[in-house]
């Protein structure tokens, strides 16, 4: 009989070996899944469900390095009765609602929503002509928000970009160099417009965009008092007023349930603070 040739039993054992290894190859194949990018992603849409934040946040690290940029921020000022009127209020979805939610007239806010500071020179934001059907090519034309305000030449700007920017893996001293070169921009192009720059506002520790962190955004308000600083460009301080004092995030009566975007009490606190702390 075969089980009684001395080969039979290692044989078995192989066999057995190679089956067992071929079962093990294929139930793990089913269950691979690629690895997820380092990049920080910031998406246009919120996760499914409200979410909080998982990772320990300190917010003495802000209060701490914030006090050495006291003589910049923005004072108690409201002696131009006009001051609203004549600023143009730049950034993100949080001023699009400005004018979306008619805060303010159209006229004084450029804003889009997913908007962040390297989109501001380089995305489409308004359509200038309109594609031709009765030709082949498409003649539709966009300009960006930066042509935008080059264009308008207002007697001020409140800009604030930042939060779209707040990835975990963001690099607040890229964010910083490309910010001030966007302010060098618009400076050179609008020689009389007076430039303020807004802190990013914070947001809720229970927030539907995650991936959109607040300690990051500490680090990014910091860099932008640098700037200011440097520059002499106004520092409107924002977190002074929406960052809830014992958590260090945003304080929730002021934002809808997304945690990100302002509410309509919001707005209103936002506006009568700018109005408060003017740059004339």
């Amino acid at each position: 009989m075969f089980y009684k040739n001395k080969y039979f039993y290692p044989v078995l054992a192989l066999f057995c070996i190679a089956i067992l290894s071929f079962i093990a190859i294929s139930s793990s194949g089913s269950k691979y899944q690629e690895p997820e990018s380092s990049e920080p992603v910031i998406e246009s849409q919120p996760d499914e469900e409200v979410q909080a934040e998982v990772d320990p946040y300190d917010k003495t690290v802000y209060e701490t390095e914030i006090v050495k940029y006291t003589d910049i921020i923005l004072p108690l000022n409201s002696t131009n009765g006009n001051y609203l009127a004549e600023t143009l209020f730049v950034g993100d979805s949080n001023t699009e609602g400005i004018g979306a939610f008619e805060h303010l007239p159209m006229q004084n806010v450029l804003g889009k929503h997913s908007m962040n500071i390297q989109g501001f020179t380089a995305d489409d934001y308004m359509l200038i002509a309109e594609d031709n059907p009765e030709t082949e090519e498409d003649e539709s034309q966009y300009i960006t928000m930066y042509n935008v305000l080059v264009n308008r030449q207002p007697q001020r700007i409140i800009i604030n970009f930042g939060t779209n920017n707040a990835g975990a893996h963001a690099v607040p001293e890229q964010f910083a160099r490309t910010y001030a070169d966007t302010l060098s921009l618009i400076k050179a192009a609008c020689p009389n417009t007076k430039i303020v720059v807004a802190a990013i506002l914070p947001v809720c520790k229970d927030r539907a965009y995650p991936k959109i962190m607040q300690d990051v955004i500490d680090l990014f308000n910091i860099e932008l008092a640098k700037i200011c600083k440097e520059n002499g460009y106004g520092f409107l301080h924002y977190p002074e007023i929406f960052k809830d004092s014992e958590t260090g995030y945003a304080n929730p009566d002021y934002f809808s349930s997304d945690g990100v975007h302002l509410n309509g009490s919001g707005y209103r606190l936002l506006l009568d603070y700018a109005a408060k702390h003017q740059y004339n």
